[in-house]
């Protein structure tokens, strides 16, 4: 009898504490699908603000380039080639040789209006243009810099932590929900992030990252 108590109290006491590890198993698994979903519903937000803050620089040009028409009264003579002039030239495209930069009479951005559109030269319009082109540009290179904060700090996020950046590379970001739109074509994960990451420099700006050295800059007015 006392050898079947035994094997009873045995047994009981085996029960019991399976039971207390799969407790213990279920609490850590608990834990552990909390913290991966919370990682997930993170990086689905952090890239939901990216797509729309892209999105948003879009429209901010748009919005920049339909201003420029309204502000100085050609809001009637569009044409796709001038909108896209003034596009690359609040993007920062347009500079003149020697590194002189600006948007006034005799600049590269002048002379390409001018080819565009002749008819402006019947428009007492020259000031007026190179001064809010220049606002135009400094408008749209804020909202630059806030999508390139946003980039920075979804990279840090995806990258600091030794069990997070593991748990973020496993969940697969940056995602296929991470979106660069660009007119009818989506760009997707990988490909978004670099997209996002391209900012526009000008010839001189480039070349100074490149071989280190920079000339004096000068504006043309």
């Amino acid at each position: 009898m006392k050898n079947g108590k035994d094997s009873g109290s045995a047994l009981v006491v085996g029960l019991v504490a399976l039971g207390g590890l799969l407790a213990v198993l279920l609490a850590a698994g608990a834990v552990l699908f909390f913290y991966v979903d919370g990682v997930r519903n993170e990086g689905i937000a952090r890239e939901k603000q990216l797509n729309a803050q892209y999105s948003d620089n879009q429209n901010e040009l748009s919005n920049l380039i339909s201003n420029f028409h309204e502000q100085i009264g050609i809001a009637n003579l569009k044409s796709e080639k001038f909108d896209q002039i003034l596009s690359d030239a609040v993007k920062g495209r347009y500079e003149g040789e020697n590194g002189k930069m600006g948007y006034g009479q005799g600049t590269p951005f002048f002379s390409a209006i001018m080819e565009a559109y002749p008819d402006l030269k019947g428009l007492d319009i020259y000031d007026r243009v190179g001064s809010l082109v220049a606002s135009l540009r400094e408008a749209y290179k804020n909202k630059q810099t806030k999508l390139l904060d946003q980039l920075r700090g979804y990279d840090v996020w995806r990258e600091k932590g030794l069990v997070r950046s593991r748990v973020v590379g496993w969940l697969g970001f940056p995602s296929q929900g991470l979106e660069a739109r660009i007119g009818t074509k989506v760009l997707r994960g990988t490909e978004a992030r670099e997209q996002m990451y391209l900012i526009v420099l000008t010839k001189s700006t480039r070349e100074a990252y490149e071989t280190g050295t920079m000339d004096p800059l000068q504006v043309t007015k």
